[in-house]
């Protein structure tokens, strides 16, 4: 019987500490070419091709980053997140892989017969759909650290983000983490990125389809009030998952 073995979390959380304080004195070109030296084809990057996707992919683009791009079809997106996706992976000439949950059933039956499960349980629908998705790419041998487009000023959950931090035994590099809205937009504008079809009708923050995930944001409040509208839940889950080991 094979015993198992986990990263030295311990090391990697010293790595994480090391690299914030490096990439405090970076911009986020700097932040991405550092973490492309240090990890190289092992820097993978996320993204749900929401409303700003085009702010990280228009860097790696630009930077010549070849890192492969990952993104869970839930199975439940809007088309036009799926049109943008298409149209964002061709301007860019990324390497995009689209991945799934390993048992595709599970996604459109509840576990009783209420209904849909993305109804009865938006938890349970998340953690087959993305939560345990993630998981699993993130465990392939060729992975050691990946890149996302977290910022501070999309909701309080994220104010306190850092630039680095360790997930699932796996380097998280989020380079634009001190980025206000009105920087990401100045960005788009002046490189002229292709918008989501979704941007112009409202949308700020754009996840799964508006049955229970998303709907247009609450006047006055954060970008992601939009998102499980009558609900607790403010989080996917994707990025709290910390747990690894035995």
């Amino acid at each position: 019987m094979e015993t198992a073995t986990y990263p030295n979390l311990e090391a990697l959380r010293e790595q994480a500490q090391v690299l914030n304080a490096e990439f405090a004195s970076l911009d986020a070109d700097g932040r991405l070419r550092r973490a492309y030296e240090l990890f190289g084809h092992c820097l993978i990057a996320t993204t749900s091709f929401g409303r700003d996707a085009a702010l990280l992919l228009h860097h790696l683009y630009r930077l010549k980053i070849p890192a492969r791009v990952f993104f869970m079809d839930t199975g439940f997106h809007f088309p036009e997140t799926l049109a943008y996706r298409d149209t964002i992976s061709k301007a860019f000439d990324l390497d995009v892989h689209t991945v799934s949950s390993s048992d595709p059933g599970r996604r459109q039956y509840a576990v009783t017969e209420n209904g849909e499960l993305r109804i009865t349980n938006v938890d349970a629908c998340c953690a087959i759909n993305k939560v345990e998705v993630q998981r699993r790419f993130l465990a392939l041998p060729d992975v050691t650290a990946f890149v996302t487009g977290l910022r501070r000023d999309q909701s309080d959950t994220r104010k306190e983000l850092p630039f680095v931090q360790v997930q699932r035994g796996k380097i998280k590099v989020m380079p634009f983490v001190d980025w206000p809205q009105e920087d990401v937009d100045l960005y788009l504008r002046l490189w002229e990125t292709p918008e989501h079809p979704l941007a112009e009708q409202g949308y700020t923050s754009i996840g799964c389809s508006p049955v229970t995930c998303t709907r247009k944001p609450v006047p006055g409040e954060d970008a992601r009030s939009g998102r499980w509208v009558g609900d607790a839940k403010t989080e996917c889950g994707i990025h709290l998952d910390q747990d690894f080991g035995p």
